[in-house]
């Protein structure tokens, strides 16, 4: 922590028994941590930031406990589920009690074009109770769970992302507003797609429910699967998708395909077989049979057969099994 902050236990008397536990991924110039500490003091001085050298702007979120947060001699309390932002080239104090938090630390450059008062940001709380607290914890939260798959290239993408959200609470310039509407048309059709996957056997699915669901217009939605065929057809697909698991799952072997093309929402067996062909280019008890043959088949490749198959493999000399 030394870099970013002069770190003690609350008191001295505590310092033996203090345990903390971090872990953290960096990427360039973006680093992600998240961790668990007992009541601490951290210090950002003046030694500290010229010792450091940092440029940077951090954000913390307390997932438990919060802290006393001192920015240049201004108070505030930071509570469960809030989400406080410093800038590192300014003097803070932070005293917490026990607790678990999730934070970004984020290149200056980063984040500044993307605000019309960047010098407003240092010590700016996001209450727990606002929309776009939800919108950025939910981003923290599944940021550093994806950390460890990252690459440098996604996780400036994410990182791109993480400022858009903070031009958004904090006031945005006009590259932060541009920026801003990129990222939300995305972030809305992502949760627009996480709602028609959790309803996809809902016979109510359709425009009106997502529009419902996402408080946005019919033609807000509309626009938003334009670029992916339209929202009638992606549903479709999603079910054609699901009904084509289905038909090809051991657990459903004994079901009509007709129960399950009712399922997913199709009116009709010849509607559902006509949509199934076009997507995938056999009809759904042609499929079936074709998986039911190949299980069959694979019962000749267990145990001795199956060692006996592999050998003469290796040894070139299987030709006709």
């Amino acid at each position: 922590m030394s870099p970013l902050f002069a770190l003690d236990a609350e008191h001295p008397s505590a310092r033996p028994s203090f345990g903390a536990e971090l872990t953290s991924y960096q990427f360039g110039d973006v680093a992600v941590s998240s961790g668990v500490s007992s009541a601490a003091i951290y210090e950002r001085t003046e030694q500290t930031i010229a010792r450091s050298g940092i440029d940077s702007i951090g954000l913390i979120v307390y997932l438990d406990g919060g802290c006393a947060l001192d920015v240049e001699g201004h108070a505030e309390e930071v509570r469960t589920g809030d989400v406080c932002i410093l800038d590192m080239t300014r003097e803070s104090t932070v005293r917490s009690p026990a607790h678990k938090d999730v934070s970004i630390v984020l290149p200056r450059t980063l984040v500044e074009p993307n605000l019309a008062d960047p010098e407003a940001l240092h010590g700016r709380i996001l209450r727990r109770a606002s929309p776009l607290n939800t919108m950025l914890v939910n981003h923290l939260r599944t940021l550093i769970a994806q950390a460890p798959a990252l690459g440098l290239s996604e996780a400036d993408a994410a990182a791109r992302a993480t400022a858009a959200l903070v031009a958004a609470f904090a006031g945005a310039s006009t590259d932060g507003r541009e920026t801003l509407v990129r990222f939300a048309a995305t972030h809305a059709l992502q949760t627009a797609r996480r709602i028609i996957e959790a309803n996809i056997e809902n016979p109510e699915l359709g425009t009106d429910f997502i529009c419902r669901q996402l408080g946005v217009s019919r033609a807000k939605l509309y626009r938003l699967f334009e670029p992916i065929g339209g929202i009638s057809y992606f549903i479709q697909q999603r079910r054609l998708r699901r009904a084509c698991q289905d038909i090809t799952d051991t657990r459903f072997v004994q079901e009509r395909i007709g129960a399950i093309a009712a399922r997913y929402g199709f009116s009709s067996v010849s509607v559902f077989s006509r949509a199934f062909r076009q997507a995938y280019g056999t009809s759904p008890s042609s499929l079936r049979e074709e998986h039911s043959q190949a299980r069959k088949a694979d019962v000749s490749h267990s145990g001795d057969r199956a060692f006996e198959l592999m050998k003469r493999w290796l040894l070139g000399v299987e030709a006709t099994a």
